[in-house]
C-alpha cells in the first residue's frame, strides 16, 4: 500500500454543513471564524474582476475623496461574508444556490479590517412540486472588527434530502394537491 493510500485510509471524514431539517426559523448562526482583508486581497480582486475604480487601488485618490485608506471593493466584501456562511448554511444541503436579494452595503471596508458573519434562518419550506426538496432563506450580516455592520443581504438555497435531483412527486400526490 502506498503512503498516500495509508493516509487516505486513516483520514477522518467530517460531515460539513447541516441538512434542511436541522435549520429552525429564527435561529441565529454566528459563523465561527472571520477573515482579515489584506491590501493585496483588495487590489488583486479589483484587478482580476476589472473593477478599475481608483478608490479600490489608489490610496492617494481614496484619501482625496475623504477615505482614510483605499476602499475594499464592495463585491469582495459580499463574497467574503457569503463565503463565511457557506460551511454551515450551504454545505450539506445538496442543492443549488438560488440567489441573493435586498443587498445593502452599509459602511466602507478598508484593508486590514477583519470581517465576521452572522446568519439568521428567516424561512424554510418544503417544495410543493418536488418530494424531498425545500427552500431555505437566511438573512446575512457582515461586521467589521469594531462591531459595525458593513453589509446585509438575504440568500436562498434549494435543499435536497431525498431521491435524485429534480425527481417529481408521485402522480397521486400531484393530483391530490
Amino acid at each position: 500500500m502506498s503512503e498516500f493510500e495509508e493516509m487516505l485510509e486513516s483520514a477522518v471524514l467530517r460531515k460539513r454543513g447541516q441538512g434542511f431539517h436541522s435549520f429552525e426559523e429564527g435561529e441565529t448562526i454566528h459563523h465561527h471564524w472571520g477573515r482579515t482583508i489584506t491590501e493585496a486581497d483588495a487590489i488583486q480582486f479589483s484587478h482580476l474582476t476589472l473593477a478599475y475604480n481608483p478608490l479600490y487601488f489608489n490610496r492617494e485618490y481614496a484619501k482625496a475623496h475623504g477615505h482614510p485608506d483605499m476602499v475594499v471593493n464592495p463585491q469582495l466584501v459580499f463574497n467574503v461574508i457569503l463565503g463565511l456562511s457557506v460551511e454551515v448554511c450551504s454545505e450539506g444541503l445538496g442543492g443549488p444556490f438560488l440567489g441573493v436579494y435586498d443587498l445593502k452595503y452599509l459602511e466602507p471596508v478598508y484593508p486590514g479590517d477583519t470581517l465576521t458573519a452572522v446568519s439568521v434562518t428567516e424561512s424554510k419550506r418544503e417544495s410543493e412540486s418536488t418530494e424531498g426538496r425545500g427552500v431555505i432563506t437566511w438573512f446575512n450580516e457582515g461586521f467589521n472588527q469594531h462591531g459595525n455592520k458593513v453589509i446585509e443581504f438575504r440568500r436562498t438555497n434549494l435543499a435536497i434530502w431525498k431521491g435524485a435531483m429534480g425527481g417529481p412527486k408521485s402522480k397521486k400526490e400531484k393530483n391530490d394537491g
